[in-house]
């Protein structure tokens, strides 16, 4: 006896189409919508990435051209005996508070010997010398 083959009737009408000598490539197979989700979920997380990347870009660009992101206001400091450095303070705006009208550079530099250091930590108190 001979054996029969059994064909689908999808494979029945793929066969009908073909013409002798050509090939026709089965259908692809549909993604499931699992992947799609997944790859929806990966772009939104991808653009939100890039969004909070370019807003902090931009917001550093702005802190940096308008000086420090808190800004302490500007506020002239009496000459006392003693000056509490803030976070942000140079010896160079101590002294344009102390004397706002004239030169800076010799009073930086009495500061800096009073102080017996170029660098000025938050919090510490600097000796201000005497006027003159």
């Amino acid at each position: 006896m001979a054996a029969v083959a059994h064909a689908s009737l999808a494979d029945i009408r793929r066969l009908a189409t073909v013409r002798i000598g050509s090939y026709v490539p089965p259908a692809p197979e549909r993604t499931p919508a699992v992947v799609y989700r997944r790859r929806r979920m990966v772009a939104v997380l991808v653009a939100a990435s890039l969004f909070t990347l370019l807003v902090l870009a931009v917001g550093g660009l702005v802190g940096s051209f308008a000086g420090t992101g808190a800004a302490v206001p500007e506020r002239p400091v009496s000459p006392a005996a003693a000056y509490v450095v803030q976070p942000g303070d140079t010896f160079w705006d101590i002294a344009r508070r102390l004397e706002p009208s004239g030169d800076p550079r010799p009073l930086v530099a009495r500061l800096v010997a009073a102080h017996g250091s170029p660098v000025l930590v938050a919090g510490e108190r600097l000796a201000l010398p005497a006027a003159g």
